[in-house]
């Protein structure tokens, strides 16, 4: 059994890796804001559904937008959230040695 540190992760590799990571989980979210929005912004305070008189396809535009852009926002987000908790990583690491793991050698 070994023991070893990590005492640097590369910011910008975790940020493209989180990057992937929330734009598939953007991809997932994306067809539910499109059904929650687009029902939203139709629905009356009585809670039946009707299309309003003046462009009536504007509402589910709008969520369609939302929909389509949910991955890339998601994606961006996550490369800065990456490349943030990366570099907090790194300071801290110097200051206390980093992460300490035990692996076997797998004899």
């Amino acid at each position: 059994m070994t023991r070893h540190r990590i005492k640097h992760v590369p910011p910008l590799r975790f940020g493209i890796v989180l990057a992937v990571i929330n734009g598939f989980a953007g991809m997932i979210l994306a067809p539910l804001f499109l059904i929650t929005l687009g029902i939203a912004f139709t629905a009356t305070e009585t809670g039946t559904i009707s299309m309003p008189k003046i462009f009536p396809a504007v509402p589910w535009f709008l969520a369609g937008g939302l929909a389509v852009f949910t991955p890339f926002i998601n994606a961006v987000g996550g490369f800065l959230a990456g490349v943030l908790i990366a570099t907090v990583y790194n300071f801290s690491a110097r200051w206390t040695g980093g992460v300490e793991f035990h692996s076997d050698d797998g004899q």
